[in-house]
């Protein structure tokens, strides 16, 4: 067969021979372009399965969307209340429930009676009136209160009384009628919690157990300060103000060495070196046992008898309202160290008063300069006040 020409099939399905192109008066023939070297190798890979597969996965994805969007479910606002048993009953309910109390609350505050009790006497006993059973079932207190707004009816934190404070009593208490101390028949003014200074110099001590005694008596536990003397001297060099409880055993050191007959001019060294002897007697032992059991007492380490503002001013008796000072006022005092006690004493927001088991060359100083300001009394008993006028004119008399 000649290489020019192609067999061909005719119409009728048998081989027909067909002559090259090239052969004179044959019939041309359509050829085809093959593909191109890109083409070939995405084919080669498999390029066509793979394309097919994302189209696929394409084609899921956004059925799945149009599923899911055209299966959302909008929830209609309905105009009635449904019923029980299932949670859009339950909600609605509560719903009511919380208007029906709103209303209530309104109610009461409409009708609250715009006036104020008040009672002439401390222990008087109020009865208020009684609420209409519609409205005892309350929202909380606070919501009723309002605030402020019902505070010019009367009306405080809580409880009720003479501007119903926090209490019954006089609306500035806590639950019951305030009654002011008293030491030794004199009355306090102000004063919820009390500290006692007490002098214990070797004259003094005698009087510890009375006013141990009567400070229990009116306030049991109150502070108890010790300090051997009553002067006010600003010191020229540091001294040992340490404060102890007189359940340390440094309280034995002290009662049996000040207290007894220890010469008190001697030097800081040697007062360091002095110790507790156990063979050697307790002075005044009965007040020392007295003394070293009483709970909340405490004693200012020995430093000379000048500087009796270490205990007025110590930690110790901070919180009380008023400080009561037992001495005989015979030491020296001076005005610069009273301005610096008063100072302290004003801005603890305390007052003084002082005892004097006689009246000291350093009493009326003392009474004028410091006790006097800071808003404390001078406290006497009745063997110490002065006669009056007319007891003085019979005593002349006779």
């Amino acid at each position: 067969m000649d290489p020019t020409t192609e067999i061909l099939e005719s119409e009728d399905g048998s081989p027909s021979e067909v002559v090259g192109a090239h052969a004179p008066g044959a019939r041309a023939v359509k050829t085809y372009r093959q593909p191109n070297r890109l083409v070939r190798l995405w084919r080669s890979i498999g390029g066509g399965s793979l394309t097919l597969s994302i189209l696929f996965h394409v084609g899921l994805v956004v059925a799945a969307g149009f599923i899911v969007f055209a299966s959302k479910v909008y929830e209609k606002q309905i105009d009635f209340l449904p019923g029980g048993g299932t949670q859009q009953g339950a909600k609605a309910s509560a719903e009511l429930a919380h208007k029906v109390q709103v209303k209530r609350q309104q109610k009461v505050q409409k009708s609250m009676p715009q006036q104020r009790l008040i009672s002439t006497s401390i222990d008087a006993a109020l009865t208020l009136p009684e609420a209409p059973p519609a409205m005892l079932d309350m929202p909380d207190f606070s919501s009723l209160a309002g605030g402020d707004k019902l505070g010019s009816t009367g009306f405080g934190t809580a409880g009720a009384g003479g501007g119903f404070g926090s209490g019954v009593g006089m609306g500035a208490m806590s639950g019951r009628a305030f009654k002011p101390l008293m030491m030794f028949g004199k009355e306090l003014k102000d004063t919820r919690k009390i500290a006692v200074v007490m002098d214990v110099s070797r004259s003094m001590t005698k009087f510890l157990p009375l006013v141990a005694k009567e400070l229990d008596k009116v306030a049991y536990g109150s502070p108890l300060v010790l300090y051997f003397g009553c002067g006010l001297v600003k010191p020229k060099e540091k001294i040992d103000d340490d404060i102890n409880p007189v359940s340390s055993d440094k309280f034995r050191t002290f009662w049996q060495v000040w207290e007894g007959k220890t010469p008190l001019k001697i030097s800081k060294e040697e007062r360091k070196k002095l110790k507790y002897d156990p063979a050697k007697p307790m002075p005044l032992e009965a007040i020392y046992d007295m003394m070293s059991q009483r709970r909340n007492t405490w004693f200012v380490e020995f430093n000379g008898i000048t500087y009796a503002w270490t205990a007025l001013m110590s930690k110790e008796v901070m919180e009380a309202d008023t400080i009561y000072w037992f001495a005989d006022f015979m030491d020296k005092v001076e005005s610069e160290q009273m301005e610096a006690v008063l100072k302290t004493l004003k801005k603890r927001k305390q007052k003084l008063y002082i005892h004097a088991s006689r009246e000291g060359r350093s009493f009326a100083q003392v009474r004028d300069e410091l006790v006097i300001p800071s808003g404390g009394e001078v406290i006497q008993t009745q063997s110490e006040e002065p006669p009056k006028k007319k007891e003085k004119d019979k005593i002349a008399a006779q």
